[in-house]
């Protein structure tokens, strides 16, 4: 079949299979198709977001504080829970599928006989599509890394680093000095820089020197407080250097830190947005997966993304303020992933393990994870063939409605668990 002719579901089918490997780190044959569809960008002011956790928290946060201002946005991220579209917004609305099987064939028409991964055809794709629309700001989300990532064909006007930890082992490698040196690959010479890490490896200001980048460092360059359960304050610089300061913000439903981290990357881009704009577009950000809460049979079931030891603390210690009785946790991780530590931040809030196993590449089976339980722990274990199973499980379990059921461990698991509980929304 002529692939001119491709649905969306058949374009994605293609895109799995075309490439000999799923990961392909390196700039070269991504930069060549770039350069053949001579994408325009001049207009267009672009983010680019990196980070082991909170890029999709911040990315949301600059796409909805800079709609607020009235401009027109564009925002790529990645990977997708439930259909491959939520990874193109445009002014906050998802593309359609025709949008999407027009980027697919101009870049598949681009790349002659250079064979493109999933993800660097997707990148590709969605950067067609925002240069079609010709947005005020395009904000990108680096996918692995940064330095060798496919978004990082396009030079970013400002820079941004949300937090550092230990993931991707694979492929990052296990030292954070390393780390940080690859996601500063997205600085530009000359270019200003931001990162939200609290505990920044030397690795990225070294980097940002080297370019004469001014590098924006939380709680160096800015600063933030949060003063009680509800009201939180940000001081720092614009790009000019003037003093800024917001000393009674609302709470975002999203972290804190990454919501500072936002605001000091849209004083560094040149587009005005009001102290107004700020704050509305903080409260209204929102990012599925992320301690997300979905009724299903008469029970909340909390939905999110986290797979590394970064984010399952967070995640542990949000479970605390929540002040749950008890934590029944459904959990499926991928094999290259650091599932002990995991494993270890979660168990302290954890009443009740219900493992499962992840049927796609790299999955882990039940009995696999199983292996990586704390020695010491006292929680209950169960073991799952599926998502599905564990939540059926555990509604016909009549638990009692004080104790919080929450799905964890990777895109696929949280994916997984929004086809089953999507069941009932439909």
């Amino acid at each position: 079949m002529n692939r001119s002719e491709f649905t969306l579901e058949q374009w994605l089918g293609w895109m799995e299979k075309n490439h000999p490997v799923a990961i392909d780190l390196g700039l070269g044959r991504v930069q060549q198709v770039f350069t053949r569809l001579d994408l325009d960008f001049r207009q267009v002011c672009v983010i680019t977001v990196a980070g082991t956790n909170g890029k999709g928290s911040t990315v949301s946060m600059l796409d909805a504080i800079y709609r607020q201002a009235g401009y027109k946005t564009a925002c790529y991220t990645s990977p997708h829970l439930q259909i491959y579209n939520e990874r193109v917004r445009l002014n906050g609305g998802l593309v359609t599928d025709q949008q999407l099987v027009s980027a697919f064939s101009a870049v598949d028409q681009a790349c002659g006989d250079i064979s493109l991964t999933y993800f660097e055809m997707g990148t590709l794709a969605a950067l067609w599509l925002i240069a079609e629309q010709q947005p005020d700001v395009a904000i990108l989300e680096v996918g692995l890394g940064g330095r060798l990532d496919a978004i990082n064909v396009l030079d970013a006007d400002v820079a941004v680093i949300t937090t550092i930890d230990i993931d991707h082992v694979d492929w990052l490698g296990d030292d954070r000095e390393k780390i940080g040196w690859e996601k500063a690959g997205i600085f530009r010479k000359e270019k200003p820089a931001v990162c939200g890490e609290l505990k920044p490896p030397a690795s990225i200001a070294e980097y940002a020197r080297e370019l004469g980048c001014e590098l924006r460092q939380v709680n160096q360059s800015y600063e933030y407080h949060i003063k009680n359960d509800r009201r939180w304050s940000w001081e720092g610089r614009d790009l000019q250097g003037n003093i800024v300061s917001f000393s009674d913000l609302p709470l975002p439903q999203l972290p804190v830190q990454n919501a500072a981290t936002a605001i000091q990357a849209v004083l560094l881009s040149g587009l005005l947005c009001s102290p107004e704009s700020m704050a509305a577009g903080l409260q209204t950000a929102y990012v599925a997966g992320r301690m997300e809460q979905v009724a299903y049979q008469g029970r909340l079931f909390i939905l999110d993304v986290a797979h590394n030891p970064q984010s399952a603390a967070y995640l542990a210690d949000q479970l605390k303020q929540a002040e749950a009785d008890g934590v029944v946790l459904i959990l499926g991780m991928l094999a290259d992933k650091d599932c002990a530590s995991v494993m270890q931040s979660l168990a302290a809030v954890v009443t009740s393990w219900h493992l499962v196993t992840l049927d796609v590449p790299r999955g882990q089976t039940a009995e696999q994870l199983r292996a990586y339980l704390p020695q010491m722990n006292q929680a209950s274990v169960m073991c799952h063939a599926s998502v599905d199973a564990a939540i059926s499980h555990l509604i016909l379990a009549d638990l009692p409605t004080s104790k919080k059921i929450v799905v964890a461990g990777s895109f696929y698991t949280v994916g997984d668990a929004y086809r089953v509980l999507k069941r009932e929304v439909d």
